[in-house]
């Protein structure tokens, strides 16, 4: 805020200080709702004197904000004890409207607080406004305490959106008397009578000091209630109910977000003042205190923002001591910047609550005589530290610690998921990030970290900063996406054509993204699971589907930075709102801009997937399906399989690379198989294992279709494929499987070696699914007899 002189500030304070730009009428002003009726039920019991209205259909109540008539949920409940709660000592009287009857009879004005009336409504569906004219109503009875009010040609109405207790506006509507009690055309009609206010003064005090006070407007014969600030916490007040005014001591405990400390061992801080981030700064070039915006996200923070608070007790005297400068902060008034001088000549000042409740941890400092206050006098092009007379949001000043600065700088690079195409050169260097991240920690992790441990940091910081943006490229390929906001991969929903960011799917296959040249410079078709994102909606979830429905997406790479911005440009409605974004955890369109994180991705290349494997007899097993070619697999030997002349054995294949879309046994010795994604060189003449990239479900209907993996459930170290038993609801995603054979199960032959089978139970929701005990521990190799779970579900192997 601009101030231009002290009186002029003054005055603009006054006018600021005024609750309407309506002058009230003389029976509203300095009033209070003493006593709250119930609602009238007859027109014989309507009298002349203040009324509070309800709208019944709306569940809300009128309300004169200025001249409009609103329609406010006050009290979320259709009891009469919550109304009479709420309104019964309340000192906003702008739900109170004065009914008079007409001298001629039948027909009553209703004035509003500003001393206007309710209006004559021509307009059907018009938003009505208190005005000078005093407009008779004719009031008619619905029925019970639901009443309708008439102007000349309509009734008044309640208009909102659908639902109870939202905020709406009086409008008028029908032209016949509305034929439900409960319709938004009723409203109830509740007595009140109004008192004097009397006012009371809170003296908020901690340790004998009065930090702040505050005048209220209270009825006579209520209990004081003090409000709560910034810093303060109350610990006791009188709170007997009061006949007059008088004052109120507030007993407190302050809290502030820093030390005072001595200048032998200072203890520096930035201080901001005001909103935004305008923090005081030695402008040492004019000896003067300036106050400039200044970014929370630094390499380090300079010196010349560094201030301590020199002394023992910041209620009583501390002095304001800058780092770079060596020099002191002097507060010469109202209209006259501070300056930077020796000791002696420095103020001293005390800390003051601050009057703003929203400023958390806000608090004022004083010289007791005005405050330190950020202006920006006309004319002066001198943003600073002036003097103010009022604990008002210019005076209120918040704490950033020195650490802040870097670390906020440092958390821009070191939650970057590793490999993210991008940031920095000097992070492209093996054992730099490792050394980033326990610098970074070392700092975040200690609430006093040293000046040795910040440094480190602010040194790291200047090498990322002055080292240069990667030269990485992006193209066509296989990658995975992380949001920036939640730190969540992009994932397929099983079982939906939707996507979400899902934790811990760094090697999953339904976080891989296909990112498929369009045919032009930047722009791409984007695949997950081998179905194509489709076309984007503000707000709406992107729906993955076939070739046809595809979006084209162009991507906004990094530029210094890791974050990366996709947007689809395929369709031009709203196109502002077609970026990749997260809202509720599901992929939505929506803006990009800075403020939006949930809108930037980390785009990492995808180089392999993991396979959890299934132990039988020593030996694990695993089958897979996948929409991208496998170059090779680590942990496991991969079999493709065809079926013999007779259709009861499967001849098994070992393969050193599989094809996309191509089904394979995976056979090996540990609990996972790591595979490459990359070119598959092997040549695959037959193969009958077929699978899905997204989950079938297996019902009566269908079951006799599939044979699926698992083990004979009468030799536990025979492996095959069967059909789905009873339990079995669906078959997972990339997961292969036969289709059904004349036979129960299928034999895996594999070079002479042939598996056994007979019928099987599987782990109730798929073969491969991992299974847990009781303690949700996994378990590799469940042990007959014992009872586990697998898919949510116990099972007795």
């Amino acid at each position: 805020m601009k101030k231009i002189t002290f009186l002029l500030t003054l005055l603009a304070m006054v006018v600021c200080n005024v609750r309407s730009a309506f002058a009230d009428d003389a029976k509203w002003t300095d009033k209070g709702i003493a006593t709250f009726g119930e609602a009238i039920t007859s027109l014989d019991n309507l009298n002349d004197g203040f009324y509070v209205l309800r709208n019944v259909g709306r569940k809300t109540f009128v309300r004169a904000e200025g001249e409009a008539l609103k329609l406010k949920p006050a009290v979320k409940s259709t009891n009469f004890n919550d109304f009479k709660n709420f309104f019964q000592g309340n000192t906003d009287v702008a739900y109170v409207f004065y009914l008079k009857k007409s001298a001629t009879g039948g027909k009553y004005t209703i004035q509003g607080k500003t001393g206007n009336y309710f209006p004559n409504s021509t307009r059907k569906d018009e938003s009505l406004s208190l005005n000078a004219t005093e407009y008779e109503y004719t009031i008619e009875h619905i029925g019970g305490s639901s009443f309708g009010l008439k102007s000349d040609t309509y009734y008044l109405d309640g208009k909102a959106y659908n639902g109870d207790y939202l905020e709406g506006t009086v409008v008028s509507y029908g032209e016949k008397l509305p034929n439900r009690e409960d319709s938004n055309g009723a409203y109830e009609l509740y007595p009140v009578t109004l008192n004097t206010l009397c006012t009371v003064n809170f003296k908020y005090t901690v340790k004998n000091h009065v930090v702040f006070a505050a005048s209220k407007k209270a009825l006579p014969n209520t209990a004081p209630s003090a409000d709560n600030y910034p810093c303060l916490t109350i610990t006791g007040y009188n709170k007997d109910v009061i006949t007059e005014g008088g004052d109120v001591v507030v007993n407190c405990t302050m809290t502030l977000p820093f030390e005072v400390s001595s200048i032998e061992s200072p203890k520096y801080y930035a201080i901001k003042m005001h909103t935004g981030n305008r923090m005081l700064v030695a402008d040492k070039a004019n000896s003067e205190v300036a106050c400039y915006d200044v970014s929370t996200s630094l390499t380090e923070l300079p010196d010349e923002n560094q201030w301590a608070f020199i002394g023992t007790d910041a209620l009583e005297s501390f002095k304001l001591y800058n780092k770079a400068t060596k020099k002191y902060l002097k507060s010469s008034g109202s209209g006259t910047i501070a300056t930077l001088v020796d000791e002696a000549e420095a103020s001293t000042f005390h800390v003051m609550a601050t009057e703003r409740k929203e400023m958390t941890n806000g608090f004022c400092i004083s010289n007791g005589s005005y405050y330190l206050n950020y202006q920006e006098p006309e004319g002066s092009n001198k943003p600073g530290v002036y003097g103010y007379g009022l604990p008002d949001q210019g005076s209120t000043c918040t704490i950033f610690t020195p650490a802040s600065f870097p670390l906020n700088y440092a958390s821009d690079w070191v939650y970057v998921p590793e490999g993210a195409i991008g940031g920095k050169v000097y992070l492209e260097t093996a054992g730099n990030r490792t050394a980033l991240k326990d610098a970074y920690n070392a700092v975040k992790n200690n609430a006093n970290p040293t000046e040795e441990e910040i440094n480190t940091l602010v040194t790291i910081n200047k090498a990322i900063e002055t080292s240069g943006a990667s030269k990485v490229t992006f193209k066509e390929g296989y990658y995975r996406l992380v949001n920036r906001k939640d730190h969540n991969f992009l994932h397929i929903v099983e079982g939906n054509n939707i996507m979400n960011t899902q934790k811990a799917k760094d090697k999953a296959v339904g976080s891989v993204v296909y990112f498929k040249s369009a045919g032009e410079e930047g722009k791409y078709n984007l695949m997950i699971e081998g179905m194509y994102l489709g076309t984007v909606g503000k707000s709406t979830n992107i729906a993955l589907g076939n070739e046809g429905s595809k979006g084209t997406y162009s991507v906004v790479l990094p530029e210094g930075n890791y974050i990366t911005k996709i947007q689809e440009i395929s369709t031009e409605n709203e196109k502002d709102y077609h970026y990749l974004h997260v809202n509720g955890g599901n992929a939505v369109g929506w803006e990009a801009s800075e403020g939006a994180p949930a809108s930037h991705w980390y785009v990492v290349p995808a180089t392999d997937i993991e396979v959890d494997m299934k132990t039988v007899e020593g030996k694990s097993y695993a089958t897979a399906y996948l929409p991208f070619a496998v170059s090779s697999v680590e942990g496991a030997e991969a079999y493709t399989g065809a079926l013999n002349a007779t259709k009861d054995q499967l001849d098994m294949t070992k393969v050193e690379s599989v094809p996309a879309n191509q089904g394979v046994v995976l056979v090996g010795t540990g609990n996972k198989a790591t595979l490459t994604i990359g070119e598959a060189t092997a040549n695959i003449a037959s193969n009958d294992l077929v699978g899905t990239n997204t989950k079938v479900t297996v019902n009566d209907a269908n079951r006799a279709s599939y044979l699926v993996f698992g083990k004979n459930k009468d030799n536990a170290s025979e492996v095959g494929f069967f059909k789905p038993s009873a339990t079995v609801a669906s078959i997972p995603a990339n997961k292969a499987y036969l289709n059904a054979s004349a036979f129960g199960a299928i034999v895996m032959n594999f070079g002479g070696s042939v598996t056994g089978v007979n019928t099987v139970v599987l782990g109730e929701n798929g073969a491969n699914a991992p299974v847990y005990d009781l303690s949700g521990r996994r378990v590799v190799a469940p042990v007959k007899g014992g009872v586990y779970i697998q898919n949510g579900k116990k099972f007795i192997k």
